[in-house]
């Protein structure tokens, strides 16, 4: 259940990242997940399509990529995001 607010933050991320570099319409975003995220990626795109209606990552969709080096309390990033 804590897929809902890891999106809420996600999206608070790639917004603010947006704005600074005046992109209108966000794609995609990448995600990197280390081995213990305990990250449902169906539950998290699952609240991504509700949150996301009416903002500029209305078509984007959320990708996971696993990285095996994440190590420590934080088990996930923003890598990137594709937009324009």
């Amino acid at each position: 259940m804590h897929e809902g607010a890891v999106c809420r933050e996600i999206m608070d991320i790639v917004s603010e990242a947006a704005i600074e570099n005046e992109i209108n319409k966000i794609y995609e975003i990448v995600i990197s997940v280390g081995p213990y995220s305990c990250l449902h990626e169906g539950q998290l795109n699952f609240y991504f399509d509700i949150m996301k209606k009416d903002t500029c990552m209305e078509k984007a969709y959320i990708r996971l990529e696993k990285d095996l080096s994440i190590t420590g309390k934080t088990q996930m990033y923003v890598k990137t995001f594709r937009g324009e």
